[in-house]
């Protein structure tokens, strides 16, 4: 049996593209600004889905690598149902798994004034707004910002989260 990868293949992909967009607004070449700031819309759209995708993908392949049978048939079942990523949305899902580990990353996004919870809510409800056509007030700097942030967030995920190692 070959050697496992980590993270999961959708994570990475996930990631190669979000990177390629995140270049595109911090190096922008347009001097249209109205491009970059509908690119930045698209990055905040795109960080929350890859924040999903890595929690997604990365407790479903804990999971796999974990159990089998009906109790792994009936935990990937539940694991389908995921909520905007919202810090208590997250905290939740991990206190599924273990009530130490929601604890631990709790105060991993408390940590620093709380910057990484406000990042990740702030993140949640841009998305929201832009997928409902509201002013989200966003800048470019901000999305910057929220970029950084949310590979954080998934770094912790992807860490945590490695059966290979767990």
């Amino acid at each position: 049996m070959g050697a496992k990868s980590w993270p999961p293949w959708e994570v990475k992909r996930s990631e190669q593209t979000l990177d390629i967009l995140f270049e595109l607004i911090k190096q922008p070449e347009s001097d249209r600004e109205e491009t970059t700031s509908w690119l930045t819309r698209l990055l905040v759209v795109r960080l929350c889905g890859h924040l999903e995708q890595t929690v997604l993908h990365c407790t479903r392949q804990y999971v796999v690598e974990k159990s089998g049978g009906m109790v792994q048939s009936f935990s990937l079942s539940w694991l389908e149902r995921s909520r905007n990523p919202s810090s208590g949305a997250l905290e939740s899902h991990i206190r599924r798994f273990d009530e130490k580990l929601a604890n631990d990353f709790a105060q991993f996004l408390d940590y620093d004034g709380r910057r990484l919870a406000d990042e990740l809510n702030y993140l949640v409800t841009a998305r929201n707004r832009i997928a409902h056509g509201e002013n989200e007030g966003l800048r470019r700097d901000r999305a910057i910002r929220l970029e950084s942030a949310t590979k954080e967030i998934c770094d912790w995920w992807i860490l945590t989260f490695n059966p290979f190692i767990r």
